[in-house]
Parts: C-alpha cells; sequence; structure tokens
C-alpha cells in the first residue's frame, strides 16, 4: 500500500515538474528583463503604479466565490478598469490559464539608437490574449473598460507602456458596486452671470441596484495654456501627458478639487456646482468623478470651456463630427465642447 502510494506522489511530481518545464518554454516571454514579476490582485482592489517604457506588468486575479458565481447571467460579470494617470498603457487579458498574455508578440516599439530596427502594432498577432485595449494608437491616452462575463475562475493580465505612464487597474465582479456616470458622463454648462458657471451633470446609476449608493461628486477645474493645451486627437481629453477622464488624471493634473458635492445635494437626477472666478478670454477643462459609498470611483467625461469661438467641433461618435454653430452672452460669450465618453465595453 505505501508502495503505491509513494508511486502516485512520484507521479505526479513528475507530471508538475513535466508542465512546468512546458509552461516556461512557451512562455518564455515572461523572463524578459523588462517584464516585471507577476503580482496577485484581489477582487475589488485598485493597484496603481509607475511603468517604463516597453516595461510590462503582470497581475494574476483569482474568484472562487460561489455567491457570486451563482449569480444570473447579466449580473456575473467582471469588471476590468485601466486608467492611464499619465502616458500610454495598454492592457491584455487571458482567460483560465497561463500563459500571461504577450505585448512584445504584436508591438515593437521605435529604437531610436538603431533606426533600421523595424517598429510595428499587429492586434491580431498577439498571443496568450482573450481580449485587449486598442493597440493601434487611435485610443492612445484614453482609458479602458471592460465589462465581460464571469466565466472563468482566473484571469491573467499584462499591462504594457508604450513610454514612461502611471496607471491604475481596478477588478471587481461585484458590479452593482462600481459608479457609471449618467448620461454616458456628459456634462454641461451654462453661464449665471459674469466670472460665474454653473455645471451640471445627471446623476450616477448602478446595474444591479441595491448593492450601494453614490456618496458624493468630486469637481474639479483648471485653466488651460492656449499655446500647447490642445487635444492630439478626438478620442483623448486632453493628451497622454495631461489626462483629465481619468480619477488619477484629474487628481495629478490639478492642484486639488474645487469642491465636493454629496449625492444628497441632487434634485430630481440632476447635480449642479457653481464655478466662480472664471477669467475671461481663458480657456478651462472642468470635469468630476463620482465616488459610491463602497469607495469605488469614475471619472465622467468632461467638457472645455472657452470664449469667444464663432465654430465649434463637437464629437459625436469615433469617427464623426458635428459642426454646432457659435452661442455668445450678453456679458460673457461662452461656448462649451462636450466629449462623451469614449469607453469600449466588450461582453
Amino acid at each position: 500500500m505505501w508502495f503505491a502510494h509513494g508511486r502516485i506522489v512520484l507521479l505526479a511530481a513528475v507530471l508538475w515538474a513535466f508542465a512546468s518545464i512546458r509552461v516556461e518554454a512557451v512562455c518564455d516571454h515572461h523572463d524578459y528583463d523588462n517584464v516585471a514579476p507577476d503580482v496577485v490582485i484581489r477582487d475589488g482592489d485598485t493597484i496603481y503604479r509607475d511603468i517604463r517604457t516597453n516595461q510590462t506588468h503582470r497581475y494574476e486575479y483569482s474568484n472562487y466565490n460561489v455567491t457570486t458565481m451563482n449569480q444570473p447571467d447579466q449580473y456575473r460579470k467582471l469588471i476590468i478598469n485601466l486608467e492611464p494617470c499619465r502616458g500610454i498603457v495598454y492592457l491584455f487579458v487571458r482567460k483560465t490559464r497561463m500563459c500571461w498574455p504577450n505585448p512584445y508578440s504584436c508591438i515593437a516599439l521605435p529604437d531610436p539608437t538603431d533606426p533600421t530596427k523595424q517598429s510595428y502594432r499587429r492586434p491580431s498577432e498577439c498571443t496568450w490574449t482573450h481580449f485587449m485595449s486598442e493597440i493601434d494608437g487611435s485610443r492612445d491616452g484614453t482609458p479602458t473598460f471592460f465589462e465581460v462575463p464571469l466565466t472563468s475562475t482566473q484571469y491573467f493580465i499584462s499591462v504594457f507602456a508604450t513610454e514612461n505612464s502611471a496607471y491604475t487597474l481596478t477588478l471587481l465582479a461585484d458590479i452593482g458596486a462600481f459608479p457609471r456616470p449618467g448620461e454616458n458622463g456628459r456634462i454641461s454648462a451654462r453661464q449665471l452671470r459674469e466670472l460665474q458657471v454653473q455645471l451640471s451633470w445627471e446623476d450616477a446609476f448602478y446595474v444591479p441596484t441595491g448593492i450601494t449608493r453614490t456618496k458624493q461628486y468630486w469637481v474639479f477645474s483648471a485653466m488651460l495654456l492656449d499655446h500647447n493645451d490642445n487635444r492630439t486627437n478626438m478620442a483623448v481629453f486632453l493628451r497622454p501627458n495631461k489626462i483629465m477622464n481619468t480619477v488619477c488624471g484629474l487628481k495629478n493634473n490639478t492642484d486639488q478639487q474645487y469642491d465636493i458635492v454629496p449625492a444628497a445635494m441632487c434634485n430630481n437626477g440632476i447635480c449642479n456646482a457653481t464655478i466662480d472666478g472664471v477669467i475671461t478670454k481663458k480657456k478651462y477643462v472642468f470635469n468630476i468623478y463620482v465616488e459610491s459609498d463602497r469607495g469605488f470611483k469614475m471619472a465622467y467625461a468632461g467638457l472645455i470651456m472657452k470664449t469667444e469661438w464663432e465654430v465649434v467641433r463637437q464629437a459625436t461618435t469615433d469617427k464623426t463630427l458635428k459642426v454646432v454653430g457659435a452661442v455668445s452672452g450678453s456679458v460673457l460669450g461662452m461656448v462649451v465642447v462636450i466629449y462623451f465618453m469614449m469607453l469600449k465595453l466588450y461582453g
């Protein structure tokens, strides 16, 4: 009996060693110098990290919660939210089994020391990847938000940077605890009197309801410099080195919040905040983020306000633009550009 048991243990050890060798052989990118050791990220965690150019951070997420797995299909999901604080970062996710996704299989950055070296972005060639960010450059500097069916107990995540960057990563299976900005994150503004503007936005909501509720809204305001504070493209607000539509980006690019609006101050699903001291002939960016009682946060889309614009181009979809006529006031002519939140939901 003891001999048979010993043989079984020995066989199991041999098989485990063989499997480990095989994983190491096919996942050799784990050992690259610019690939960091893997980190376990737990459900509900938000991790902030700096990351260098061409570096990859690896995360492992597991969920064996029976209550979560027994939720109806429409609620048994996983939120994966990657928000750049500055710079350009991409998210790569693989379900169920190792290896970690390998960004280097489909991305080669330019090498300033070797101009002959070919650089490329080939999304279809990303190995060990089930879903990922847009890596073609069209959405550089934007957040990546996935809400996917929770069909696996394990997820292997790689975060890759094309330049020196910082980011936050959140994973949450209790999706009803995560706030969702109303009206796709749109914010509107109107002039109350000279040098005073009122911001308005729809209350955040939750799916499913009843898990938590909104605690408060953080309001941010920043004056922009006309000569260099311009958007790189219509998908980015404002640009990769000055991101104003993520929670950590707002914190990094403003001295402090302008105001905090308790959720109880909102009426009939509409919230307001008054901004004083707006200087004429200057350009401003305004945005807010919502915080739930559970401590999760999500930024709205933000808006830019500038005096004396004659024509404004407003983003309506990722690829189309609509010309909006100028708006002028008797005291202070102001035109608002409202940028809708551009998050792709993958299900």
